[in-house]
């Protein structure tokens, strides 16, 4: 299946992207000495990452079972508790935005990672910084519900557990994927250019001596 123009462009925007934030190309462009055994490694070794497709892999069943969760979650505070009129009308914008964001974010991080494709790759590390990251700090801090003990006690704000504990996981599974996207952006673009140098050599006519 093509890609349609719009994913074409999609596509050429993270490609550009990756191509400012990893230098690796340049540097290896300009780097002479020692290529014949750099490229050697290239024909044998999979530049994918495993632990970034682990985390991936369980990043699918708990978003499965953390984005239910919290949609029921969003249905109780609104009709049960006191809940701040803010955040009534901010939290259900957010949500919908992470359920259209996260399955995209994780298709890139396998196709990006299984296939070594670094714009795939790129889209998925900069999902994962923004938005998700930032949503999932939001949901942790924010106290949104009025809680009062009894008639004459002062109330409080407070966080419903699930909501803090469930999204301190996701976080931690944010931070990890940030820090093992970033690596595995590394090593796919060494990885390719490397490749490049090779197809190069490979093609080169042979000179009689």
């Amino acid at each position: 299946r093509r890609p349609t123009i719009g994913s074409r462009a999609v596509l050429s925007g993270l490609s550009a992207v990756s191509n400012s934030l990893f230098a690796d190309r340049r540097q290896l462009q300009d780097e002479e000495t020692n290529v014949a055994d750099l490229l050697s490694v290239t024909n044998t070794e999979i530049a994918s990452n495993l632990p970034l497709q682990m985390m991936l892999y369980f990043n699918i069943f708990y978003a499965l079972f953390w984005g239910p969760i919290m949609f029921v979650s969003m249905i109780f505070r609104e009709y049960f508790l006191d809940t701040n009129s803010s955040y009534l009308l901010i939290f259900p914008l957010v949500f919908s935005v992470w359920s259209i964001i996260e399955p995209l974010r994780l298709y890139y991080g396998y196709v990006g990672n299984l296939q070594e494709k670094v714009p795939h790759l790129t889209g998925f590390w900069l999902l994962t910084l923004i938005p998700q990251i930032p949503f999932s700090f939001f949901l942790i801090i924010a106290k949104p519900i009025n809680f009062v003990p009894n008639p004459k006690a002062d109330g409080f704000a407070m966080q419903l557990p699930f909501d803090r504990a469930g999204t301190i996981v996701l976080l931690i599974l944010y931070l990890m994927e940030a820090i093992s996207g970033y690596l595995a952006l590394r090593g796919i673009v060494r990885s390719q250019v490397l490749k490049f140098h090779l197809a190069n050599i490979q093609s080169r006519p042979i000179r009689p001596v």
